[in-house]
């Protein structure tokens, strides 16, 4: 063999060499690509379906929350150790059987994560409960220590909108947080205070930003409905139920009659309801029951969010009628002198549901290539988290 050819060959094996080790950062690039064109178009097969194979779906329960729970569990084809996710299914009544939640699950199996979706009762019911944030602690630790597919200390947590405040919860609590490499929150928040300050009033606040819009009346109702078991009365929540359903379809009907019959501590949460007055919140919030005070400090992530311990994403759209960009900038803040934090406002989502325009030759110079590089970004990141061990 010449020199010549010696040269070849060693040039052509050491390509083949960096082709071997940058390889699965190419695919993960590519695979973050594919999953990008799948969430402009959601619910819809897309071009993952073309090149993976199906993940296998398995009815599981496990105790947990002083129940048995039920999930599911989708498997990749992969038989290899990694990452698993608790994709958790917001408050909604269908739970995990959800359209959107089985499409996103089956998108995250086909990516290379175990993925386990439990039925959070007091989601479904939706209610935000103390037993949620239990429920979620023990879907972690069945995820962590019974599944042979899951790596030690690599599970990841998937929370939306009011959904995200108890999954950062858990994720943060002392009996899981070193199972937990990184939580994802979409639309979330930060303090329950904030929020119902803005539900109520519009007005919300961080650092330099300052703002107030016109309160969306059906996001008032469904705000109550979502936190009625926050009152101790069996027939104030009933009545302030009653009054909620109806309000959340006719802002105009005279709830006068049922408001007349709340005890003092429904009326309390009806008066806080229906103030528009940024400057009474504080006081309006003080004359709330003890136990309505103290379920509100606990479904905070405020209280624990610095005892989190593995990567958070928090992700929000800009603007959010919902729930108000500045409590995810809260979250990001939070932990932001540890550098582990990914932060992305996106134009593209309607709260928590993406809103991409119609592909034209103005809508991507304008809104795909600035947005589309956010999401592609994000997206990355969190299919690198497959590969990479829990930071410390």
């Amino acid at each position: 063999m010449t020199r010549k050819q010696r040269a070849a060959l060693g040039t052509a094996v050491a390509l083949a060499a960096l082709l071997a080790l940058s390889w699965p950062l190419v695919w993960d690039a590519i695979l973050s690509g594919l999953l990008l064109v799948q969430v402009t178009t959601p619910l819809a097969p897309g071009p993952l379906h073309r090149i993976t194979e199906p993940p296998t779906r398995h009815p599981v329960t496990f105790a947990g929350g002083g129940r048995t729970m039920v999930a599911t569990l989708y498997r990749p084809s992969r038989s290899d150790p990694g990452t698993g996710i608790i994709l958790v299914h917001g408050v909604n009544e269908t739970g995990k059987d959800d359209d959107r939640i089985v499409w996103l699950a089956d998108l995250l199996a086909r990516s290379g994560f175990t993925v386990l979706t439990p039925d959070f009762l007091g989601f479904r019911s939706l209610t935000l409960r103390t037993s949620d944030v239990e429920e979620l602690v023990a879907s972690i630790q069945y995820l962590a220590r019974h599944m042979r597919e899951v790596v030690p200390g690599r599970v990841g947590l998937i929370g939306f909108s009011y959904g995200a405040g108890p999954t950062i919860i858990a994720a943060a609590d002392g009996r899981v947080r070193d199972h937990v490499q990184f939580v994802f929150s979409f639309g979330g928040y930060y303090d329950l205070l904030n929020v119902i300050a803005f539900v109520t009033t519009g007005h919300y606040e961080f650092g330099g930003i300052r703002g107030r819009i016109v309160p969306n009346e059906y996001s008032r109702w469904v705000f109550l409905r979502y936190n009625l078991e926050l009152i101790p009365s069996a027939r104030d929540r009933e009545l302030l139920k009653e009054i909620a359903e109806a309000k959340a379809k006719n802002p105009a009907v005279d709830a006068g009659p049922l408001v007349a019959s709340l005890g003092p501590e429904g009326r309390a949460a009806y008066d806080l309801l229906v103030n528009r007055d940024p400057d009474r919140v504080a006081a309006l919030v003080a004359a709330l029951g003890p136990g309505i005070r103290q379920q509100i400090r606990f479904l905070s992530p405020s209280r624990v969010i610095r005892d989190l311990r593995g990567r958070l994403f928090v992700v929000h759209s800009d603007p959010d009628d919902y729930m108000p960009q500045t409590e995810s900038l809260r979250l990001a803040a939070a932990l932001e002198a540890r550098g582990n934090v990914h932060l992305a406002l996106l134009k593209v989502f309607d709260h928590v549901r993406p809103n991409f325009p119609r592909l034209s030759v103005d809508s991507f110079f304008r809104v795909y290539v600035s947005e589309g590089r956010k999401v592609l970004w994000l997206i990355f990141d969190l299919v690198r988290q497959r590969r990479q061990e829990r930071w410390i």
